[in-house]
C-alpha cells in the first residue's frame, strides 16, 4: 500500500526554489487559454481550474534543464500507480469508455451519470477538422473549440458539423474517421503547405460520408468555396525566431528516468522542442518534473492553489481528450 505520507509529499504544491531558477511539481497536463500554453501541476482533491500552472512561453529561446522521474503517481487521487488515472479513478467521468467513444458506449437516455452529462456532454458539440502534417478529424464542446485545436498542436481548423451532444458529435466523427485519421501525432511535425486548401476541399467533401439522419448538423451544405475558406482558423505558433520552417535539429523524444539540456525552440500542443531533444508533456501526466534554467524568469509565478473565476468557467467542465487519450498509438 502507498505510504500516506509519500503520497501527501509527492503533491505538495509545486516547488519554487530560492534562486527562482527551476521548479519541480507533477505534471498534470498542458491547457491552452488565451493562445498561451500553460503546464498544469497535479493536485488531487483540487478542481482543475484551480490547479497551478506555468506560461511555457516563459522558456522560449531559453536553455534549459529538464528531469522526468521513473515513479508516476495518479493525478486524481495521488497514488503511486503504473498509469494515470489508476484503475479505481478511471471509473468515472471523463475517464470512462462512454466518454472516451461515444458512438459506441455512450447510452444518452439511460446515462448512469446524470450529473456529468448535464455539465458536460448535453452541450453543443462541433465536428471539426485540424491540420498538422495531415487532416484530422475531432469533437469537443463548441465553448472550448479553439482551446481544443491548440492543444492538439494544430496549424489550422474549421468545424464541419455542429451537434446537440457528444453522442450525435461522436457518430459523426465515426463516420469521418473512415477517410480521415481520429488519431494524433506525438511527435514534431513539418506543417502542411496547404493546409488551407486541403481543409477546404476536405470539409466540401465530408458530407457524403455523415449519415444521413445527421446531415442536417453539417455546417457548410451549398458553401462556396471562398465561403468555407474564410471560415478556416489559423492557429497561434509558439516558435523562436531561429526555427526556420518549424523544423527542429532534433526529433529525439526524452523519456520517462532521464535528464535532459536544450534550448527551447518552440511549442506546439503539448510538445516541447529544444535543440537537442522533444518532449510530450502530457505522456508524462503523472510524473515528476524538475524544469531548470540559467535565469530566473520564475520570479513573478504565483504556483499557489487559487480560484479565478474568469477560468472556471470553461476549465470546471473536464473535456479533456487531450488527457484521456495522451498515450494512444498513433495511426
Amino acid at each position: 500500500m502507498t505510504n500516506e505520507k509519500e503520497r501527501t509529499d509527492s503533491f505538495s504544491t509545486p516547488c519554487v526554489s530560492a534562486n527562482t531558477a527551476s521548479i519541480t511539481g507533477i505534471v498534470d497536463y498542458v491547457s491552452w487559454y488565451r493562445d498561451e500554453p500553460l503546464l498544469k501541476f497535479a493536485q488531487p482533491g483540487v478542481a482543475i481550474h484551480q490547479r497551478p500552472d506555468i506560461a511555457l512561453t516563459e522558456f522560449i529561446d531559453t536553455n534549459v534543464k529538464v528531469v522526468i522521474s521513473e515513479n508516476k503517481y495518479c493525478t486524481e487521487c495521488g497514488k503511486k500507480t503504473e498509469s494515470s488515472p489508476c484503475p479505481d479513478c478511471a471509473g468515472e467521468p471523463p475517464y470512462t469508455s462512454c466518454v472516451m467513444c461515444p458512438t459506441i458506449h455512450c447510452d444518452y437516455m439511460n446515462c448512469p451519470y446524470p450529473d456529468y452529462k448535464q455539465r458536460s456532454c448535453s452541450h453543443t458539440h462541433v465536428v471539426y477538422f485540424v491540420t498538422t502534417d495531415r487532416v484530422k478529424v475531432g469533437i469537443t464542446r463548441e465553448s472550448r473549440a479553439r482551446r481544443r485545436w491548440a492543444e492538439q498542436g494544430a496549424s489550422h481548423a474549421i468545424p464541419i458539423a455542429r451537434a446537440p451532444n457528444r453522442k450525435a458529435a461522436g457518430i459523426i466523427e465515426t463516420a469521418l474517421s473512415t477517410k480521415w485519421s481520429h488519431r494524433r501525432h506525438h511527435r514534431w511535425y513539418q506543417p502542411m503547405d496547404d493546409s488551407v486548401q486541403r481543409l477546404v476541399d476536405d470539409t466540401l467533401s465530408a458530407i457524403d460520408l455523415i449519415p444521413k439522419q445527421l446531415r442536417p448538423c453539417f455546417l457548410w451544405e451549398d458553401a462556396s468555396e471562398e465561403v468555407v475558406r474564410d471560415a478556416v482558423v489559423e492557429l497561434p505558433s509558439v516558435e523562436s525566431s531561429s526555427l526556420e520552417g518549424g523544423l527542429v535539429p532534433s526529433d529525439c523524444m526524452m523519456n520517462a528516468g532521464e535528464t535532459r539540456e536544450g534550448r527551447v525552440l518552440g511549442i506546439r500542443g503539448r510538445l516541447i522542442a529544444t535543440d537537442g531533444f522533444v518532449i510530450n508533456l502530457n505522456t508524462y501526466s503523472g510524473h515528476v518534473i524538475t524544469l531548470e534554467t540559467n535565469d530566473p524568469f520564475f520570479e513573478d509565478a504565483d504556483l499557489r492553489v487559487k480560484v479565478d473565476s474568469e477560468r472556471s468557467s470553461q476549465d470546471i467542465d473536464p473535456d479533456r481528450e487531450d488527457v484521456l487519450i495522451s498515450e494512444e498509438v498513433t495511426a
